[in-house]
């Protein structure tokens, strides 16, 4: 009983929307029969008039021009990698690569008389609403083609009267205008077909991955179905994984909508629709019975092919880099506003040329997928976090060096059901109704809102994961707060929200997880970024910003993260400058303890203690600080700056587009000092993608090249709206280049950077770390590309357990795979005009006879670009007559027994570990002694005794007094240096320290020539 009921009621429901839909049709029946006899007979009311004067001016001639079309992008191989989402996609095609049966299918449907009315069809009309009635129910609409397109193009979707007399008034000028083959076009490329697809190719693309041209009779009636009602006829609908029925719905494929993902479900309607259209069809004589009867044996559900709008198995990095570059440059270089060209990029049709290389990005995101793997292993052996040095509290929280927690623990915020949890004897609830909830580490009141701490979790492959929390949905006037931190949310709140909180069985207080955002999914720690460029002609090939992150438009920090560079920025903003203005790579530079403006000791090494007397090469290949420091004093601070202003790092025209705080910018606190420029202790730091496009143009021969992402824009029509030519800028000489590209060479070969060496290609470049490895890197080169590596932790307060050889390691496991199909090349080219000679790296000059007696082997031959070749000998070394018990200079008072002649390195001036809290640089041994000798004098004089005669007679004079004997040997040298706190172990990382203010970076006294390089 019940049953027939329910039919009862369906039958009656049919019927009244059967009776509504005939209401509707007659309405608009009599309103367009209305208007047609009033403009036919040329009486205009005066109401009709001012309906008209109210319709748009419009300009038929660019209906084209008006529909908006979809963007695309492609990659370096003019390979489709996706078009630009705008909430519909559209592609425009000309009228003649449309099949027949396609513009009939819609005809008959729409408009059968579309060939021989004016813009509106009083015929039309009347068959409409008779057909209509004969179906009980609506089978087509009372609108011509030519009024469909009008209200598509200039007008809305309102249901009113005013409308349909704009819009009647305005087809009737679009007839005078175009020709029927120019309405149809715009008509069929205009329409909305469901799916965000708009016009007839895209509708073949999303539907079918098929060009409109080779649409079946069937496909193209099924379309004509669709643009009824696109929400009930279009083939398929997109269902939530979670609401997906597999034994009531067909699947027809997957897709993915800005990172989320949906199943595609077959849609019955559209056939039912597509039938009607075949039937039509067939009674105008558009098609034959045979045709028609094939047409149906077509099983559309199993034709369905879902079209990708992007490639599913590269991240959005690069393509949403190269969206905000086009609109950038549209702005900067041919004066578009940002809205207009904003404009031009999701409707304009444009297609833009990027500079990615497919596979080198395939190849890239592969390594990030691993990242745990390449530089972990097999993590199940590890403890805590990967790769993460913490601090936890008693309660398992994450606190920074003052104790202040970054993350609470999960269990400490949410239950089980992600609610937040207030605990017991934390909150109390008034008799009428507030609840306080007392001052906790895990809710901040502000004025207007209440934040929530954030939390982390650690994956399954021993990630630690860092969660994001939200505000409470709750506005200004629902609560208050006291002066303690104390929050009292109000009665009346709570009684509109009743669901907002409740008490669990044992006394907590739990608020509804739906009242905040819970970013459940959180972001893996740390992260890591990376860019790869061809620096020879600036075009970026592959992009990552972040790893096991998913969806579109989020934090690339490989373009829009500054973080702090640490030594990386060395041969950037000391190295190269000093090798342009008169430094060599074998300049001695002094590292011996250096002092601040303040009288303190800074910076520290990254090595323990000082080594001395060293090349500017070996400087770099132990990423020594002090002499980091000593090489940007010695050539000038704004010098340094300069060339960072050269090499695309400082924009000195436009500060704004730049990450460099200048004394202008911030007196006090900035980046025109020792910490920041020969440290890399910025104030906001540099993206990696600055750095790398820095670090290629010391491998082009010295021209720097602006990064580009993309080649060329062109417009809707094909043509060329914008050639993107880089800037280039000469930064150095290609010898000066190509010097300072070896001294990174030998730092990858033989220095730090060890961990970078590749097996089929040469390979150059620099690591760096940050205070506390807050941040670790490696920049580089090969003759192929530049690239640039970043590892760190979003907030910088949580520190890495390992060095910057970790990611030199990571550099060099990504290089192995972006250069196996590359030819190998053990070299670099070489410019003329590099020379080599043989130096002394005491004095970086010409080696003498004397350097050759130094057991430290300090003979090196070096290379010079033409013109900067020594021409002085060394004078650092001397030989000096030393008392051999005392291990001072010899007096005349000296027995010849005790007197040495030795070889020994002369500072200018002398360093006196006294005067440095006793500190001995580890070449301190083989400094010539300053004092003389003061315990021989007139009154040790003995009388002379003669030498005692040989078997043949003569006498044999004391053979030490005429070899000289080794440095360590002399009372000079300390028992045992090994033990000494300042004599450095092996190399593993390096640490650049940046003192709390930067002036304090200046030295007490900048004349001092123990502050200046011995050889400039």
């Amino acid at each position: 009983m019940s049953k027939d009921n329910n039919e009862n009621k369906k039958n009656t429901k049919d019927k009244n929307r059967k009776k509504s839909n005939f209401m509707k049709s007659l309405k608009i029946f009599l309103i367009l029969i209305l208007l047609f006899a009033i403009i036919a007979g040329g009486v205009l009311g005066g109401i009709v008039i001012s309906i008209i004067k109210e319709a748009p001016e419009i300009d038929p001639t660019k209906i084209n021009s008006s529909l908006s079309q979809t963007s695309t992008i492609y990659d370096s191989n003019e390979k489709l990698i996706e078009k630009i989402d705008t909430g519909e996609y559209r592609t425009f095609v000309s009228l003649n690569k449309m099949p027949k049966h396609l513009l009939d299918a819609f005809i008959s449907i729409e408009d059968e008389r579309f060939n021989e009315h004016k813009g509106i069809d009083p015929k039309g009309i009347v068959g409409s609403l008779f057909e209509n009635l004969k179906s009980d129910g609506i089978v087509r609409g009372a609108s011509t083609i030519t009024q469909q397109l009008v209200k598509n193009v200039y007008l809305t979707n309102e249901q009113k009267l005013t409308r349909k007399i704009k819009e009647a008034y305005l087809s009737l000028q679009v007839e005078k205008v175009l020709h029927k083959d120019q309405i149809l076009e715009a008509y069929l490329n205009g329409n909305f077909f469901g799916q965000n697809a708009a016009g007839v190719q895209e509708a073949a693309q999303t539907y079918f991955s098929k060009n409109v041209e080779d649409l079946t009779l069937a496909e193209s009636a099924l379309f004509a179905g669709i643009v009824k009602s696109p929400t009930q006829y279009q083939p398929f609908i997109r269902v939530k994984p979670n609401d997906y029925d597999s034994e009531k719905q067909a699947t027809v494929g997957e897709i993915n909508v800005l990172g989320e993902k949906y199943i595609l479900v077959f849609n019955e309607k559209s056939v039912e629709r597509q039938k009607l259209v075949l039937k039509k069809m067939l009674e105008l004589n558009k098609i034959t019975q045979a045709q028609y009867d094939e047409a149906l044996k077509e099983d559309i559900k199993t034709t369905l092919t879902p079209g990708q709008k992007k490639l599913e198995d590269i991240t959005s990095y690069f393509t949403d880099y190269v969206k905000s570059q086009v609109v950038t440059t549209l702005v900067n270089k041919l004066d578009y506003s940002k809205e207009d060209a904003e404009e031009a990029l999701y409707k304009g049709g444009l297609k833009i040329y990027s500079t990615v290389d497919l596979s080198l990005q395939k190849e890239l995101e592969d390594v990030y997928n691993n990242f745990t793997e390449v530089l972990v292993g097999n993590s199940n052996w590890v403890r805590g976090p990967v790769l993460i040095d913490w601090r936890l509290n008693k309660y398992g929280n994450i606190i920074d060096d003052k104790g202040k927690i970054l993350y609470l623990k999960k269990n400490n915020l949410l239950d089980e059901e992600d609610n937040l949890m207030i605990s017991k004897g934390n909150y109390s609830i008034s008799e009428n109704g507030d609840i306080t909830i007392k001052s906790n580490n895990k809710l901040s009141p502000y004025p207007k809102h209440i934040d929530i701490a954030d939390y982390y979790t650690i994956d399954e492959r021993k990630n630690l994961v860092t969660h994001t929390v939200g505000s409470f949905d709750i506005s200004e006037e629902d609560f208050k707060s006291s002066k303690n931190g104390d929050i009292i949310i109000t009665n009346k709140f709570l009684n509109s929200k009743k669901d907002f909180y409740k008490v669990s069985d044992n006394g907590n207080l739990l608020i509804s997880g739906k009242y905040f955002y819970n970013s459940k999914d959180g972001i893996v720690q740390p992260q890591s970024a990376t860019v790869i460029l061809d620096y020879r002609t600036g075009q970026i090939k592959a992009i990552v910003g972040g790893r096991d992150v998913e969806g579109n438009r989020i934090l690339n920090r490989a373009t829009n993260s500054q973080r702090q560079p640490g030594s990386v920025i060395k041969p950037l903003s000391a190295y190269l400058p000093a090798l342009d203005n008169g430094y060599t790579a074998g300049s001695a530079i002094d590292d011996t303890p250096y002092y601040d403006g303040k009288g303190k000791l800074w910076p520290k090494n990254s090595y323990s203690g000082y080594k001395g007397m060293r090349t500017l090469r070996s400087a770099v290949e132990d990423s020594g600080n002090v002499p980091a420091v000593r090489t940007v004093e010695n050539i000038g601070i704004d010098t340094s700056i300069s060339y960072l202003e050269k090499l695309g790092i400082i924009n000195k025209k436009n500060g704004e587009k730049d990450n460099f705080v200048t004394r202008a910018n911030n007196k006090r606190e900035n980046d025109e000092n020792f910490s920041a420029l020969a440290l890399g202790g910025m104030t906001y730091g540099l993206t990696p993608l600055e750095v790398t496009a820095a670090y290629g143009a010391i491998a082009n021969n010295g021209v720097y090249i602006e990064p580009i992402a993309f080649t060329k824009i062109l417009d809707k029509d094909g043509n060329v709206l914008l050639e993107n030519t880089p800037r280039e800028t000469t930064v150095v000489s290609p010898q000066v280049a190509y010097i300072m590209g070896d001294v990174l060479r030998t730092n990858v070969s033989d220095g730090i950077g060890k961990n970078a060496r590749l097996s089929k290609v040469v390979a150059a470049g620099k690591t760096g770390t940050t205070q506390n490895k807050a941040d670790i890197w490696f920049v580089g080169f090969t003759p192929y590309y530049a690239t640039g590596v970043w590892i760190g932790n979003d907030s910088p307060k949580i520190t890495l357990n390992k060095s910057s050889m970790t990611a030199a390691e990571f550099w060099q496991h990504i290089m192995t795979k972006a250069h196996k199909d590359l030819e190998s090349k053990y070299e670099f080219d070489k410019p003329s005009g590099i020379l080599s000679a043989n130096i002394c790296t005491q004095s970086g000059k010409l080696a003498t006879t004397l350097c050759a007696q130094d057991p430290r082997d300090v003979i090196k031959t070096e290379i010079f670009a033409k013109g900067t070749v020594p021409t002085q000998y060394c004078d650092v070394h001397t030989i000096v007559r030393v008392d051999t018990s005392t291990g001072k200079i010899a007096n005349q008072y000296c027995p010849d027994s005790l007197i040495s002649s030795r070889v020994y390195i002369k500072r200018t001036p002398p360093y006196k570990p006294w005067e440095n809290g006793g500190i001995i640089p580890r070449d301190y041994a083989y400094n010539a002694p300053t004092s003389i000798c003061t315990v021989h004098g007139p009154h040790t004089i003995q009388p002379s005794i003669p030498s005692t005669p040989d078997e043949d007679g003569s006498s044999k004079p004391d053979e030490d007094n005429n070899k000289p004997s080794k440095p360590e040997d002399d009372n000079n040298t300390p028992s045992k240096p090994e033990d000494d706190n300042n004599t450095p172990s092996k190399p593993e990382e390096e640490e650049d320290n940046k003192p709390s203010k930067p002036e304090d970076n200046k030295p007490s006294k900048p004349g001092e020539g123990n502050n200046k390089p011995s050889n400039p």
